[in-house]
């Protein structure tokens, strides 16, 4: 029994000690890009959140959302290299039914680009018939103002 327990003790030593070189070697990313939803429903706002590690080549930032259709938008930030902040959000507004692809891009001075993208799934409101029938059919049998109908 106590062979394997020491058995067990190596391996435990091992794996734990690469783990730690491995997490004191990785640098943090470049760029990064959070979503507040992966699924909302139409017309909803959606917040992109996006980190940029300080770096003096750094110089601008943009956001695109596009959809299946290849509707969508964009927006630029402009940074100032390492002196900019590393956070940043932006609000795309109201977004209609559909699938998006959301993408950041980290444009630096020599001219390389860094990408990061995620998808958003916005769902559109129920049909009539699920939801309780048009709104014509619901007026029919309300009261008026005076309680007649």
């Amino acid at each position: 029994m106590t062979r394997y327990a020491l058995i067990a003790t190596v391996f435990a030593a091992v794996a734990l000690a690469s783990g730690t070189a491995s997490a004191a070697d990785k640098k943090p990313e470049p760029l990064t890009l959070k979503m507040s939803a992966s699924f909302t429903p139409s017309e909803s706002d959606v917040i992109a959140r996006m980190h940029v590690e300080p770096d003096p080549r750094s110089r601008e930032l943009t956001i695109e959302w596009i959809a299946e259709d290849l509707s969508g938008g964009s927006h630029v930030i402009t940074l100032d290299g390492d002196g900019a902040a590393a956070t940043h959000q932006f609000a795309i507004r109201r977004m209609p039914e559909g699938e998006y692809t959301v993408i950041a891009i980290l444009k630096l001075s020599d001219g390389s680009e860094i990408r990061r993208t995620s998808r958003v799934t916005v769902i559109g409101m129920f049909p009539p018939s699920i939801s309780g029938g048009s709104s014509a059919q619901g007026s029919a049998g309300r009261l008026g103002p005076s309680g007649r109908r």
